[in-house]
Parts: structure tokens; sequence; C-alpha cells
């Protein structure tokens, strides 16, 4: 019997458990990337959090799947003041891809965005990285701008 994974909010204090799986995410960035592999060559967890970090707790949204107290999924949404929701990052280990985490995860981020007023909400997909496009849309999101940025 195939076990289900259990879905749990992470308090930042314990962010350190989601670290093994934003690695992996970093490189797939990292490969995936056409102008800014430096970028995610040079990047961190601890770099990456420090936005998380920094804002009040009624800001930052951590949800987690985990089976065998392994986390196999996470998301992690934040909500300004102002009123504007953003999926900030979000990883499904590649044995749990197509088995409805990343779904799961994005639409409790969601609910919980709509909780909190946001709108709009919207999330970034680096550029190179558009395999997760089709994805993104059954869920509802779907490009309006592109952002070009000065390569330093």
């Amino acid at each position: 019997m195939i076990q289900l994974p259990n879905y749990q909010l992470l308090p930042r204090t314990e962010l350190i458990r989601i670290k093994p799986l934003w690695e992996k995410l970093n490189e797939i960035h990292l490969q995936d990337s056409i102008h800014f592999k430096d970028h995610y060559s040079s990047f961190t967890f601890e770099k990456r959090i420090m936005a998380w970090t920094s804002l009040p707790d009624e800001r930052v949204w951590i949800l987690v799947a985990e089976v065998n107290d392994e986390i196999v999924g996470y998301i992690v949404a934040t909500a300004t003041e102002d009123g504007k929701g953003e999926i900030d990052s979000l990883c499904v280990d590649e044995a749990w891809q197509s088995k409805g985490v990343g779904e799961t995860l994005v639409r409790e981020s969601m609910a919980w965005m709509e909780s909190k007023k946001c709108h709009p909400i919207r999330l970034i997909v680096s550029y190179g990285h558009e395999s997760v496009m089709g994805f993104y849309e059954k869920l509802g999101f779907y490009p309006r701008a592109t952002i070009l940025e000065l390569k330093q």
C-alpha cells in the first residue's frame, strides 16, 4: 500500500528542514538557466531564507508534505501588507511528482493567500524553466509579463 503524504505547516524555526529540497530546486534552476548560471551557482539557502525570516509570522506560510518524517515537498507563500500574494518557492521530490503533491501544496497556499485577501496572487518562473508552465496553467496561473534583467 502506498503511503499518502501528511501535510502540515512548518514553523520558520524549522526552515532548515526544507534545505535539501531547496538545494535540489536551485540545482535544477542552475541547469535550466540560460543567462544567469552565475546567480544560481552562488545562491545559497541562507541567502534565500533571509526574505522569509525578515517578515512577520503572519505574512509567511510554509506547508510541507511528509512521508515517514521525510519532507517530499514544500511551498513557501508570502502576503504583503498591501495585499499582494506570492508563491515564493515550491519543490516536490522527483519521486512524488505527478502524484498530486504539488497541486495540493499550491491549492492550500492559494487558499491561505485568499484568506489574507491577497490580490493579485503571483509567482515567478525562472527563464529556462518553462517546463513547469503547464502545471501552473492547470491551476489558473498564466503569463502576464516578461521581466528582463541587466546581466552584470
